[in-house]
């Protein structure tokens, strides 16, 4: 009778383990799908307005570019065989929870970030963005002091430096 129980759990995490196989290979899947329409619908863009500077297509292009590497990484990760998904996870990173909490989560994610956007222009850039990032990172089960201050801070010095320094485009300063 003890052997058929162990049986009983070893076939249904299998069975859980193939439908996140499956899940996650749906996913690689339509992120190439959206590449696919983000790079054919900027065929129609022109490639530059100015001599030496990147034109309409450019970053629409860069981001199709991006998705499917992303959709590819994705689907080599799930080609390779990893028997326990929560033995993935990092040291810092708590469990996921049941439907309801992550319903409820997805909620509190999607106030945070309309919280985020209604700050953004008052508070600038620099002090807004590694909160909305910290937040987001908290609610999806990151819990490691370390990386809920160190990721925020660097995001944040990537978007100013891309974006402000890089490109010239002027993000709000705030106060």
């Amino acid at each position: 009778m003890g052997s058929s129980g162990g049986v009983e759990r070893e076939r249904s995490r299998g069975s859980a383990g193939g439908t996140a196989h499956l899940r996650l290979l749906a996913e690689a899947g339509l992120l190439a799908v959206v590449a696919v329409g983000v790079l054919l619908d900027s065929r129609s863009y022109p490639g530059s307005l100015a001599e030496g500077a990147p034109g309409p297509a450019f970053f629409p292009r860069l981001l199709a570019l991006l998705l499917m590497g992303c959709a590819a990484w994705l689907a080599v990760r799930v080609a390779q065989p990893s028997p326990d998904f929560d033995a993935i996870r990092s040291r810092g990173n708590a469990a996921s929870g049941s439907g309801a909490g992550r319903g409820a989560r997805l909620g509190l994610g999607a106030a945070w970030i309309a919280a985020f956007l209604l700050a953004w222009p008052r508070v600038g850039t620099i002090v807004s963005t590694p909160l909305l990032v910290a937040g987001l990172m908290w609610l999806t089960g990151e819990r490691s002091p370390l990386a809920l201050i160190s990721i925020p801070i660097a995001f944040a010095a990537f978007i100013y430096l891309v974006f402000m320094v890089a490109l010239g485009v002027p993000l709000p300063a705030g106060f």
